[in-house]
């Protein structure tokens, strides 16, 4: 028994508990007692939902209805019925929390009351069970398949009523509400045979009613709830639906149109297709051959629907025919010749059953798209051609989703297939990609890229047709949005450019339309089929005004930025600006003095924080363009640095300054910031002396600010500032920038640690460049303290470790002075190499083992460092032919070889010298055993670098190496002559320096030839036979 707990609102619940505590108190239970207990309750929760009054404490509530059931036997019906609806209203209360012990109660008891077999009761328990499977707890009782298994009540009540009624319809909706998983609970607990149970009759039902009454208001909802439940197993449980999806597509295939006049439905199943077309099944109508017949003159009657329904009715005519002087407004079939033939409730019935069977249509588009976006892209190639519009002549609007984008007479239904057409072409990008037309073709054989382009085509003039003939608004944005989907998957290059020109053309007008959300799809458009096919001179030059040459386009976003435009509209113009600017600076150039004043006076002026932050995204797209231009030539600059640096001082001095100086809200804080990475060596250089101050005093104070992403900015900031021209020879900068670094090392948001290693790489690789003269002038114990940092970051998260391995390898070969054994920086040292050696022997995340390599080469440079402790030597080496001989990875076993290239004496390989030898070969011997395809790109590369670092152990061979070499050779002679032949090929003549070099010391290390042994002389006949730079 539960306990009960005083309620927190005495006027609701106390008097409830006063009376059921009298009733558990009783031996007998007089039935009365119970019925005006429940009454009671009933009264009080549906009160408490009509006010919408929230104060109940809803964990009492569950409390009070757990101990109800004990007192309510369940052959009493009429209490049974009363009890589920308490639970149903309870079960809606706010923050109600259900232990996995009441739902395994809630379960059991309904078990109890269902097997009753009491029909009076039965649709009150499935109405209340309908709410309670939207819980979790009750989602994953144990008991809960005895009523939603296979062989479950639930499912054998359905199965058992052929005809629809109500009862069908609230087990659909358990059904659903069971599939629905909101939020981001974790859903991997739910039993997949309850699920698959599901699929199964939502199927089994939308077979049953393919040829069903299309005017029966349960199947309609059957329909729908059938759909709805389908679209959640997708959502949540995308795998189950796999062995289904032939039978899926297909009905939602036939439902899409159901209830359009004029559209013959005919349902067969999808059969996928490893090619990206659809199989249709041999049995279909269309395969048979159809007798001609006599047509017969129509009636009187049906000439006159057929004069009104034509529009609706025709198929396979020209597109323009169809949908010229299209009113989307008026219904595609007509209710009567005269008003006066149907009474106000006949009209509203009609109304409602049309609506109705929209909500169907609907609900199958709905299914698709989230099939469409959940299913794995493999899958959905194989379907997408049933859902597009078949390229051959006079079929082109038949039975595919465009067939409601233009013919239905429900917004919704037009726009649900707008959204479904816009996921099915983010999904099958890689297929549309291939597509390419020819105008003249020769032979009978129709390419697939030809066949890809005619539909494409299709798609897009079905989509400018739908623009010009559509009067909701809400569709007409979605049908802009579907328009911005293809302008970023569709290869424009290679299909005819009227497709662009007739886009801008139909889309331009509505630049001036009186709903914003119209203005900002309409820039959305746009704005794709400008910067996303930048280079092509075709589309740019659709953007220019043919009298001044300049882009209509930057001019109207200039203009509405410049003045009172609303949010969601300058928004989109200052991503216009500054995707354009990025994109193709030469179509910017002329205004870059315009938008530099316009975005930092609206970055300054307006008060909306949300349009702030966006000025100052839009500026630091400027500054990435302006950088990139900038290290160009100067013959191929389309913007000088003059001009350049002249843009700079503006947006500092009347812009970013501001913002970085002034009590600014944090996000707009880290935006401005980021805005200042952009700056650049080159123009950097050239601003003005108290500009660069204030650079650098920004960038420093911000490191410290209050909030994370400001900090992670700054931080990203001074990373970029530390390699400037001007900054990284300055020692109190870097010391000071060090000073910032180093804390935000530790620090807990994890993009700020991740930035500020990046910034420690950064000013590793300046103290790299210049070590002797700026080492001197830091502290004593600057490097040691930078050395301590970074062997922290190497064992911090992962994505922090490369970073911090590439700055510790660096850190460590530009130490100057060898310490004394057992000092406190021979400890350090030695646990930064050990650091370094495991980091390029574990793990998966190769970016870190591939930096890890990269640190052993920076160390092996520190000759004096490594003769002093000859066994971090040993450590290294270990390290690195570890990664030779087990890593999988080509870049990471290159980035190995590449570390062999900086042993520069003989002495420090010691007994390693022949092992090394040893396990290069033998990796180049198995270099052809790639159990990753992906990995085969960088095959090649990887041999002919592992051929360098063989050229380079050349240069260190001895006299008394030269036996054991032969042997290791002659053992992969065939593999290692063959490799290394092609390497010789392949090297440009300024690249043969390390082979020249090593020739010429084998030619001097077989003189005088009488001081070698017969062994000795035949391996340097080998070396230098391998070593005959081919003519």
């Amino acid at each position: 028994m539960a306990l009960l707990h005083k309620a927190s609102n005495e006027n609701y619940l106390s008097g409830v508990q006063n009376k059921l505590m009298l009733i558990l108190g009783k031996k007998n239970v007089v039935s009365k007692d119970v019925t005006d207990l429940l009454d009671h309750l009933c009264t009080l929760f549906f009160d408490l939902k009509r006010k919408g009054d929230v104060s109940v404490n809803a964990q009492d509530a569950v409390s009070i209805m757990i101990d109800v059931l004990e007192i309510v036997k369940p052959e009493e019906s009429l209490k049974v019925s009363k009890i589920c609806q308490i639970w149903e209203q309870v079960l809606q209360l706010p923050n109600v929390i259900l232990s996995n012990q009441t739902s395994e109660k809630l379960i059991v008891w309904t078990l109890q009351s269902v097997r009753d077999e009491n029909s009076s009761v039965l649709a009150d328990i499935l109405s209340f069970l309908a709410v309670a499977v939207n819980y979790k707890e009750i989602k994953q009782a144990k008991d809960l398949k005895i009523l939603l298994g296979p062989s479950g009540f639930v499912i054998n009540k359905l199965n058992e009523d052929r005809q629809v009624n109500n009862l069908t319809v609230l087990i659909l909706k358990v059904l659903c509400n069971f599939t629905y998983c909101s939020g981001e609970k974790d859903w991997s607990t739910i039993s997949k045979d309850l699920v698959e149970a599901c699929i199964i009759q939502f199927i089994k039902i939308q077979e049953q009613q393919l040829n069903s009454d299309p005017s029966n208001f349960n199947i309609l909802r059957v329909l729908i709830l059938c759909f709805y439940g389908l679209e959640n197993i997708f959502v949540r449980f995308t795998t189950s639906t796999a062995p289904h999806l032939e039978t899926i597509f297909g009905l939602a295939r036939y439902y899409m149109l159901f209830g359009i006049a004029g559209q013959p439905l005919k349902y067969a199943p999808i059969r996928p297709s490893s090619l990206p077309f659809v199989e249709l099944p041999l049995k279909c109508d269309q395969t048979k051959n159809p007798k001609v017949r006599k047509k017969r003159p129509p009636s009187k009657v049906q000439s006159k629907n057929r004069n009104q329904d034509s529009h609706s009715e025709e198929i396979g005519i020209e597109p323009h025919l169809q949908t010229k002087n299209k009113t989307w407004a008026k219904n595609s079939i007509s209710i009567s010749s005269s008003d006066s033939e149907l009474s106000d409730s006949d009209v509203q019935s009609y109304q409602r059953l049309k609506e109705t069977q929209g909500k169907v249509r609907s609900s199958a588009l709905k299914m698709l798209s989230a099939a469409f976006k959940f299913c794995d892209q493999r899958s959905v190639m194989g379907y997408w051609s049933a859902f597009l519009p078949d390229s051959s002549q006079g079929q082109v609007y038949r039975h595919s989703l465009v067939t409601p984008i233009l013919k239905d007479c429900s917004v919704k239904v037009r726009c649900s297939a707008l959204v479904a057409l816009s996921s099915l072409l983010q999904a099958i990008q890689p297929t549309l990609a291939m597509a390419s037309y020819q105008e003249t073709r020769t032979g009978s054989f129709i390419p697939l890229s030809h066949t890809l382009a005619e539909t494409i085509i299709a798609v897009q003039r079905s989509l400018v047709l739908s623009v010009s003939a559509e009067q909701s608004a809400s569709a007409l944005i979605q049908i802009l949005k579907c328009l911005a989907v293809a302008a970023t998957v569709f290869p424009y290059e290679k299909l005819p450019m009227e497709l662009v020109s007739k886009t801008i053309q139909q889309c331009t007008p509505f630049l001036d339309n009186k709903d914003p959300d119209v203005k900002v799809a309409c820039l959305s458009v746009l704005r794709i089929l400008l910067c996303a096919r930048s280079a092509n001179p075709q589309i740019v030059q659709m953007f220019n005004e043919e009298k001044t040459g300049k882009c209509w386009l930057l001019e109207h976003c200039l203009t509405l930025i410049d003045g009172q435009s609303g949010f969601p509209l300058t928004l989109e113009s200052l991503l216009v600006i500054g995707e354009v600017t990025r994109s193709n600076i030469r179509v910017a150039q002329p205004y870059f003095q315009h938008i530099v004043r316009s975005i930092c006076h609206k970055l300054l002026t307006d008060q909306d924080s949300g349009i702030q932050i966006r000025c100052a995204k839009a500026l630091a797209l400027v500054g990435a363009s302006i950088l990139q231009e900038m290290e160009k030539e100067d013959s191929d600059q389309f913007i000088s640095r003059d001009e350049a640096v002249q843009l700079w001082i503006y947006i500092i001095r009347h812009g970013l300054a501001n913002i970085l100086q002034a009590a600014s809200v944090p996000p707009l804080k880290a935006e401005a910031c980021a805005a200042l990475a952009t700056v650049g060596s080159q123009i950097f250089e050239c601003l003005p002396r108290e500009l660069r101050i204030l650079f650098v005093t920004l960038a420093l104070g911000c490191a410290t600010d209050g909030d994370a992403s400001v900090r992670a900015a700054s931080i990203r900031t001074l990373g970029f500032a530390v390699t400037f021209n001007t900054l990284n020879d300055d020692a109190s900068f870097l010391l000071d920038s060090s000073e910032k670094i180093l804390p935000l090392l530790l620090d807990g948001n994890l993009l700020v640690a991740l930035n500020a290693s990046w910034a420690l790489g950064n000013l590793a690789d300046t103290l790299d460049k210049d070590q002797n003269s700026l080492l001197e002038e830091m502290p004593r114990d600057f490097l040691i303290n930078l050395i301590k940092a970074a062997v922290h970051a190497a064992q911090g998260p992962m994505k922090v470790r490369c970073n911090g391995i590439r700055a510790l390898g660096i850190f460590v070969k530009i130490i100057p002075d060898v310490p004394s054994q057992g000092s406190e920086t021979a400890i350090l040292l030695d646990q930064a190499i050990s650091v370094i050696a495991k980091q390029t022997t574990i793990g998966n995340f190769m970016k870190n083992r591939w930096n890890a390599c990269y640190a052993c080469g920076n160390i092996l440079q520190n000759i004096k460092l490594l003769t002093a402790f000859s066994h971090w030597m040993d450590k290294l080496v270990e390290s690195l032919l570890i990664v030779f001989r087990s890593c999988a990875n080509f870049k990471v076993r290159i980035s190995a070889a590449n570390a062999m290239l900086n042993v520069k004496h003989r002495e420090l390989l010691s007994h390693h010298y022949i092992r090394i030898w040893f396990t290069l070969l033998d990796s180049l011997a198995n270099s052809e055993h790639i159990d990753d395809f992906s990995e085969f790109q960088h095959h090649e590369t990887m041999c002919r670098q592992i051929c360098n670092a063989l050229c380079k152990l050349m240069t260190l061979i001895t006299k008394d190496d030269l036996s054991q070499l032969q042997e290791a050779v002659m053992k992969y002679y065939d593999v290692f002559s063959a490799q290394f032949s092609k390497f010789l090929k392949s090297l440009l003549p300024e690249q043969l320096e390390l082979v020249i070099e090593a020739s010429e010391y084998i030619r001097q290390l077989g003189q005088p030839v009488g001081s070698l042994t017969q062994s000795q002389k035949s391996a340097v006949e080998l070396f230098q036979e391998l070593l005959i730079i081919p003519g």
